[in-house]
């Protein structure tokens, strides 16, 4: 058996506990097969910052990555998951002739970088998603950019796409990046396919820069100047509550359950918005971040439980995987169809470690102080739901038993 969770629908029938005498407006539809709970399915976006001081960290997220998919794949609910990367390079500042204007391409000459770079003169990324070919080069179409949870493939598709280069912008627009990846004309074009229906929304942003997210002057000034990334971009660039609200809101047409996770320049202790010491594998220091992530921090304080902080100076970003992996894992699993009467539904769960757990049940708009399992109703775009908590909070292994007591 795999360590994934196992689901058995069961109908009682006659000679299996059923009802000698038929109450009033008891259910005779058992719905056997069209309860079959499914996977839950989670979108998740990295977001990797791409300029000069990013190899060490990039070479860290890559090397790590396996211990994210070992976490996601012992989930207790299966994840149907897949992942797509995109950058922190959106624009940049060039000064000429005392002018200020925005570029949205790799540098030609400008870029210590730019001899022999693939990318050079081709347009950022700007919430695209990414693959990246033998080359190095980053590719923003075609194949390669949504990498899917079955594929054989997957660790080495990630590997090679997170290795985005260290030639991006010096400006880190981490969360502009994300809502344009996440909103059209992106959202139905170049990155069509990555926001499922249905689907939960993971984000992992990784940077050891400070967001600066510029929306400019609508004319092709950046608001934030030449030497005011970092602390400054706080009073320059678009407010983070509006990112708040963009995830909080409809996406693709839908509010959906999001988790955000800023791997980026805090204290390894305190989780604090700091400068910090970048760390190689063996331990050993190799430079320092860039700012302290102010802009992030407020993000996540914001998201409460839906978030995870770490630190970008952090030797091994394993721990932190793990972390996010379990924090995308859900307690809640979809029903293909709803329910004649949630209140005839019976849920156990059978233990890999050993006996049996029965659960009460309640629906979600019913008094669930005491419920083991929350029945909600389908939604907008949201298929009937379970969720597992208190003494049926779910471990790998486990199997669930979903009864709908009925006559016949």
């Amino acid at each position: 058996m795999t360590r994934g969770i196992a689901i058995a629908v069961i109908a009682t029938l006659a000679g299996c506990g059923a009802f000698d005498s038929v109450p009033s407006g008891a259910v005779t539809q058992c719905q056997v097969d069209s309860l079959v709970p499914g996977a839950v399915k989670t979108d998740i976006l990295f977001v990797v910052d791409d300029s000069a001081s990013m190899l060490v960290e990039q070479d860290n997220l890559a090397a790590n990555f396996q211990a994210f998919i070992d976490e996601l794949s012992a989930s207790a609910v299966k994840n149907d998951f897949q992942i797509g990367v995109t950058t922190t390079s959106v624009d940049r500042n060039v000064t000429a002739n005392g002018v200020t204007t925005a570029s949205a391409s790799f540098a030609l000459a400008t870029n210590e970088c730019a001899a022999g770079y693939p990318n050079a003169g081709d347009p950022y990324p700007a919430g695209a998603l990414v693959a990246v070919d033998a080359g190095g080069r980053q590719t923003a179409s075609g194949p390669g950019r949504i990498l899917l949870a079955g594929s054989a493939t997957l660790a080495q598709d990630f590997v090679r796409n997170v290795h985005v280069g260290v030639c991006g912008s010096g400006k880190e627009q981490g969360l502009r990046a994300v809502k344009l990846a996440l909103s059209d004309p992106l959202l139905s074009g170049a990155n069509a396919g990555f926001l499922r229906p249905g689907a939960k929304l993971a984000v992992i942003l990784v940077t050891d820069d400070d967001d600066c997210s510029d929306p400019g002057d609508g004319q092709g000034h950046p608001l934030v100047q030449p030497g005011q990334e970092g602390d400054l971009c706080e009073q320059n660039a678009e407010p983070v509550a509006d990112f708040f609200r963009f995830l909080q809101g409809p996406i693709g047409g839908e509010v959906r359950d999001v988790v955000v996770t800023a791997i980026s320049s805090v204290d390894p202790v305190s989780l604090q918005p700091a400068l910090c010491t970048v760390r190689a594998p063996d331990g050993s220091p190799v430079g320092s971040s860039e700012s302290a992530a102010t802009r992030y921090a407020q993000l996540i304080g914001q998201l409460g439980s839906k978030a995870v902080v770490a630190s970008i100076c952090s030797a091994s970003f394993a721990d932190t995987l793990q972390q996010v992996a379990g924090l995308i894992a859900s307690q809640t699993l979809p029903l293909s169809e709803a329910p004649a009467d949630p209140a005839l539904l019976s849920v156990s769960v059978s233990r890999g470690a050993g006996g049996t757990s029965s659960c009460l049940v309640a629906a979600s708009d019913a008094d669930t102080a005491s419920a083991d399992v929350i029945y909600t109703a389908p939604r907008a775009g949201r298929s009937p739901e379970l969720t597992f908590r208190r003494a049926c909070a779910l471990d790998p292994g486990d199997q669930v038993h979903v009864q709908v007591l009925c006559a016949r």
